[in-house]
């Protein structure tokens, strides 16, 4: 719900440069959190290439509830958020490659398909493919987020 609303945010403000800007947006939704806005929450903003080992030192780490994820920016553009700290596999990870120039939200995890890429969306709402490493309560703690392809095959030999 909230997603949808920063991915239209998100695209607005691609489309009015010239060259569009990779950029992710985490925001924790809780159904038992109201506020004034009613589901109000922080949003963390990562630019593309900003590689971050640990974010729990921001407070949505310490918010009930499940991150939802927008990616912005032209496609090509690979994202990884990683359940643990450092980029470690060990609580699950979620890799995210934008087909096109659409903003996207990411959907209900429970829906993708574990260990094997997935492509998403229509044109219309923006498409990516993904891959989904399930863990317990990766949606709850993701920790880490890495820009670009880290990997050299999937699954990585280490899982």
């Amino acid at each position: 719900m909230a997603g949808g609303l920063l991915a239209l945010i998100l695209h607005s403000a691609a489309g009015a440069e010239t060259l569009p800007k990779a950029e992710l947006l985490l925001q924790k939704e809780d159904p038992f959190l109201y506020g004034a806005c009613g589901w109000c929450t922080d949003i963390f903003r990562l630019k593309e290439n900003d590689n971050r080992r640990n974010f729990s030192q921001y407070n949505l780490d310490t918010q009930t509830g499940s991150y939802q994820i927008d990616v912005a920016g032209p496609a090509g553009t690979t994202v990884t958020l990683f359940g643990s700290k450092n980029f470690s596999r060990k609580h699950g990870y979620l890799i995210l490659v934008k087909k096109d120039d659409h903003p996207v939200a990411v959907g209900d995890l429970d829906h993708l398909p574990p260990r094997q890429w997935v492509d998403v969306g229509t044109p219309q709402t923006g498409e990516y493919s993904v891959w989904y490493y399930p863990a317990a309560y990766f949606r709850e703690h993701i920790a880490s987020v890495r820009w670009g392809q880290w990997w050299t095959e999937l699954p990585p030999a280490s899982e």
